[in-house]
């Protein structure tokens, strides 16, 4: 993996969506991000790093990247953890401004038909 994609940065206005790993209950998106401490432009910039992992075609299990939203002080680590047929599955640790502990998320995206990657969970 480049030197530059493991130390990556990033400040990014994506598509918001988001699963937060949760004990066994199913709460909708928009309950989510009413009780996170995380902003919109949080969520752009992790969304914007998982995209450079799953993007990468040699991406390893391990690999990790750092995000960082300068507008909110919030920052976070995303590592892949396993890579299950066409899917790479990705934990967050997340460090809302103000808030304790940090916040775990957990992503798996998958290749679709088409080639394009979508979350799965």
């Amino acid at each position: 993996m480049p030197k530059a994609l493991s130390h990556l940065s990033v400040f990014a206005l994506v598509a918001l969506t988001a699963v937060v790993a949760q004990p066994a209950f199913a709460k909708p998106l928009s309950r989510m991000l009413a009780d996170s401490p995380m902003s919109p432009g949080d969520f752009d910039a992790m969304r914007a790093a998982e995209a450079a992992l799953y993007g990468h075609a040699d991406v390893k299990v391990g690999s990790s990247v750092k995000w960082s939203n300068p507008e909110t002080g919030t920052y976070g680590v995303i590592k892949v953890s396993s890579k299950p047929s066409g899917c790479v599955v990705m934990r967050h640790m997340a460090h809302p401004k103000g808030a304790t502990p940090a916040r775990e998320i957990t992503r798996k995206f998958c290749k679709g038909a088409d080639g394009k990657w979508l979350l799965s969970e």
